[in-house]
């Protein structure tokens, strides 16, 4: 179970029950009227141990999280659930990705996995150049969509953590871990994904560590993400993905209209440095 004290939420991984504290309060409590409970509720608030308790969160919340024992716990976690062979599993999750447009040989690219929660069923691991630092669950659940889309694991930052691979002078920048692996469906190899709108100063060091002086900017094609194209205007040569008209983001492209964004995004590309530069592999669409 999760007990969120700065929130005041719960969420049991056994039950999948969630809710606030009242809630908690009322199942710990069963068989009592919403009246009795908000009493027992009050009087555990201002209780001894309550104040105890806001005291040594004060304490904690000050301290750094141990970001080295935040990731072995992680790798626990990820690698210790079972392989899953995308191409023969029958799931209700492999159906969701499917009807999002992706094959299931890029779910055993990606090495997706199922952590057989209802709420979070779907993890990904979060691979920065080939070098794990974390993992991020998906709810199929449109219900609990509307609320969090994605669930990283404890400790993970994303503010230096690019994924995918960006050793290149050229690279395509994306916002999140769907819209990355749909361009990898799609051939383009060097891509990576900032995990937000907006680039990070250590996620601007990496790259420029690694070379990269042109980004194709493959940001969601909303107010957001076309702030945080002018953003990387400050520390690299910019060219803007060509979406087509009424597409979002990446992770909603078909084959087709990626086909034609990647001509028109390339066309522009070769009127900016004046000579032809591959952006994309030449593996066949």
């Amino acid at each position: 179970m999760i007990i969120n004290l700065r929130q005041g939420t719960f969420y049991c991984f056994g039950c999948n029950e969630s809710g606030d504290a009242f809630s908690f309060v009322k199942r710990a409590f069963d068989k009592v009227d919403d009246l009795t409970c908000a009493r027992r509720y009050f009087s555990i608030l201002k209780s001894n141990k309550v104040k105890k308790i806001n005291f040594i969160r004060s304490k904690i919340t000050k301290r750094k999280p141990d970001t080295a024992q935040a990731l072995i716990e992680a790798e626990d976690f990820y690698f210790g659930l079972k392989t899953i062979n995308w191409l023969t599993n029958n799931s209700p999750e492999r159906k969701y990705m499917q009807e999002r447009g992706f094959l299931s040989s890029s779910l055993n690219i990606c090495k997706a996995k199922l952590t057989y929660s209802d709420n979070y069923p779907l993890v990904f691991p979060l691979f920065d150049m080939g070098i794990f630092k974390g993992w991020v669950c998906r709810t199929t659940s449109k219900r609990i969509e509307a609320k969090r889309k994605y669930l990283y694991n404890t400790g993970f930052s994303r503010t230096n953590t690019l994924v995918g691979e960006y050793n290149s002078k050229t690279v395509a920048l994306v916002e999140g871990y769907f819209d990355w692996l749909k361009m990898k469906q799609y051939g383009v190899n060097n891509v990576a994904a900032i995990l937000g709108w907006k680039v990070t100063e250590n996620q601007i060091t990496k790259l420029k560590t690694c070379g990269v002086e042109t980004i194709i900017s493959a940001l969601d094609n909303d107010v957001c993400g076309k702030k945080g194209t002018e953003y990387l205007k400050n520390f690299f040569n910019v060219v803007t993905f060509k979406f087509p008209e009424n597409v979002k983001d990446p992770g909603d492209l078909s084959r087709a209209q990626f086909r034609e964004s990647k001509n028109e995004t390339n066309r522009e590309l070769r009127a900016y440095h004046g000579r032809w530069i591959n952006k994309f592999n030449k593996r066949p669409d």
